[in-house]
Parts: C-alpha cells; structure tokens; sequence
C-alpha cells in the first residue's frame, strides 16, 4: 500500500509551513532527511547534533500539547528563541559539523542560516523536524526504538498505524472530540469538515472521568481528535487511571493531509479531500480545473505580506472567495474542480460549502494547499511536483 507522509500537520501549516524559506537549503547549509542522519548517527556517535525546541517542548511539558512529542537521544540541548545566550554553545563546535532540528524544521532552517552567516561552515538541517519524524511509521522509521525517548504517559501513533489498529480491531479507539465539532455544528467550518469513523466510539475529552465503564480496561485505548489539543488531555487522565493509552499525532487534520482518501476511506469527511500525489494524478485528465481560492495578490504573489506569497499551482484559475457565485461556477459544468489556498484555512472550506450549495458535488479541496505542495518538493525531495508548481 502506498504511503503518503507530510511534514506537518495541517493545523500548524499556515505558520510553521507558509513561513518556511527553503532557498538557502544545499546553498548555506546542508539540508538532509532523518534517514540519512540516522545512518551518519550509526557510523559516529559522537556526531554533534542539536535538539533547539523550547524547554517545555524538550522535557513533554509545553503547555501546547500537541508540540510534547519526545525527542532524540543524545542531542544537546538549547533554545531558539535566545541565540545570544547559547551562542557560545555552539562556537565549541563551530569546527564540526552541526546537526540541527526542532519540531517542524522551520526553526533548524533560520538558526543554520544564522550561524553559517556567523561564518559556520558545516550546519545541516533536519527535514521536517520531529513532527515528520513522528508522523512516520516505524517500517519507514526503524531508528525509533534505539533513538526516541519520551516522557509523556501516552503513546504518539503515527497515522500509518492509526490506520493499522483500526483495521485490527485489537484497540478500542474513541472521538475525544466534543459535540459541536463531531456533529459538525460548531461555527468553524474547517473544524467541522472533518468527518466521523463509523463504528467508533464517541466520548468528548472532558466526559471520560464520569464515563469509564464504556472503556475496555482489557484493550489499549486509542484516541483522536482533530487537531491533536484536546486528546492528550484525556490520554494523560487515562493512563494515571491505569488503562494502556495511544493519541493520533496531530489528530483527523494529520490523517488527511498523510494519507490517501483510499487509505483512509473509512473517515468520511465532510468534503472530499486529496493528497499532492492525487492531484498529479488528476493534472493527466483533460476534463479537470484546478481553482485558487486566494485572493489575487497572494496568487500572482504581489502580497504586502510577504510570506504569504508562495507561489501557486500551473494553470490554475483564480477565484476568491469574495468573487465566487453560482453563476460563474456554471462555466465549469461537468468539469473535475480541485480547489485549493494557502493551506487550508477557513476561507477554503467557506468557498466549498458555497459549491454545496450550488448543489456542486464534483470537487475536491487540496490538503495543506500550496504549502503542502510546496513542502513535499521540497522537504520529501518529490521533483515530480516541479510540473505543478509556479514559483
């Protein structure tokens, strides 16, 4: 079965994706995947490599639960957000070859550029940082069991294996999601999209304690939400009342944008959405249209915002969710429509329920947007998406 992993979840694109830089990778400092510094980690453990994340992201207490996700051991520790202060730090191995990486690579990528401006020579950024790290099952990852080490009471399941323990039946999954978002009623439209899992058990993070007798105390317990916030919550409550407990990484949003809708075809989102890797599929028909949801200087990426211009997709139309009417939809009758943003943000979830009610039905919303695209050509080394992309 094919495997589609993205760095990130689609919760954190807009900001830890859209603001990446990729241009200085290979050119300022070395960029590698977690694969190829594992195999350099086997052949020299005395390899000098950096965990940058915050304190409480390091020690699994950063009050952003969804940012506690463990680390890798051996790695010298500092801080990011103060370079003054770990700077000298660094100069003792300004002579080595530095191994950088954080949760998202976004900011391994601006200390390697600040410190080969310091006139470091050999700085190497880790691709995706631990988020992708953690998003990969452990057949794709086989330095987990030597390297990874958490504190947190629960353990962190890749969406691969997600799919895994449902298809076994051996775990007792559970929606920790509250009632607005699994109903779809809340007054997020990107936070109801997500769908729901037949068959799966239904009970809201913060009505577990008075409700243990629905849990199987003799299965591990898997729980989900759709970003990843609240779950913990209620893994951490279970495991100190003894049951065996595991969290989607990053929740429903990290499932869609990491695995295909075949894959995944028993979460039954509110509106149909593809991978990358899907739409380059759907580019070789000729009955498709592949609309920008932008508005026009994010698309012809003119913004006065500048990390919001990040290019676009070729031969897109575009269309904003301002300018959107029935009438100019018709134009497109009969047609495959892919629809896409920056990374899907409320604005393209707006624009699909206006397709809805249109009573247009043949369309997809591309996971993560231009940012996923983007991010996989780069980050995942995926050439084949040069056709899509405008830069």
């Amino acid at each position: 079965m094919r495997k589609y992993i993205m760095a990130s979840a689609l919760s954190l694109l807009s900001f830890w994706v859209c603001a990446q830089d990729f241009k200085f990778d290979n050119v300022r400092y070395q960029t590698i995947s977690w694969t190829d510094f594992f195999k350099r980690l086997e052949s020299n453990p005395k390899l000098v490599y950096y965990d940058i994340r915050s304190q409480g992201e390091r020690s699994d207490s950063s009050r952003s639960l969804s940012f506690n996700q463990g680390k890798i051991k051996g790695a010298m520790e500092t801080d990011f957000s103060d370079f003054k202060k770990f700077y000298p730090e660094y100069l003792k191995h300004k002579n080595d070859t530095i191994y950088l990486y954080c949760s998202h690579s976004r900011r391994s990528r601006l200390l390697a550029k600040q410190l080969a401006d310091s006139s470091f020579a050999n700085v190497v950024n880790i691709n995706g940082g631990l988020s992708y790290f953690n998003t990969l099952s452990k057949n794709r990852m086989p330095y987990k069991n030597k390297y990874y080490t958490s504190r947190l009471k629960y353990k962190l399941v890749a969406p691969p294996e997600f799919i895994e323990a449902f298809n076994s039946k051996t775990y007792q999954i559970v929606d920790v999601r509250p009632d607005s978002l699994y109903f779809g009623t809340s007054g997020d439209e990107w936070q109801n999209s997500f769908g729901s899992i037949e068959n799966v058990l239904h009970l809201p993070y913060d009505k577990i304690k008075g409700n243990l007798k629905l849990l199987d105390k003799r299965k591990p317990i898997l729980l989900f939400d759709n970003e990843g916030k609240t779950s913990p919550i209620a893994a951490n409550y279970l495991a100190e009342a003894g049951y065996e407990t595991n969290v989607l990484l990053f929740g429903l949003s990290n499932l869609v944008a990491s695995t295909t809708s075949e894959e995944r075809k028993f979460l039954e989102t509110k509106y149909p959405m593809i991978l990358p890797d899907e739409l380059l599929d759907l580019s070789e028909q000729n009955n498709i249209v592949i609309i920008d949801s932008r508005t026009e200087s994010e698309y012809t990426g003119t913004d006065k915002t500048g990390w919001k211009n990040i290019g676009s997709i070729k031969n897109a139309v575009n269309i904003p969710l301002a300018a959107v009417s029935e009438q100019e939809m018709t134009k497109y009758s009969g047609k495959t429509i892919v629809i896409y943003d920056m990374a899907m943000q409320e604005g393209l979830f707006k624009f699909a329920q206006r397709l809805k009610g249109y009573g247009i039905n043949n369309f997809y919303l591309l996971t993560g947007g231009v940012s996923q695209l983007r991010s996989e050509f780069y980050n995942m080394h995926k050439t084949e998406f040069k056709r899509l992309l405008v830069e």
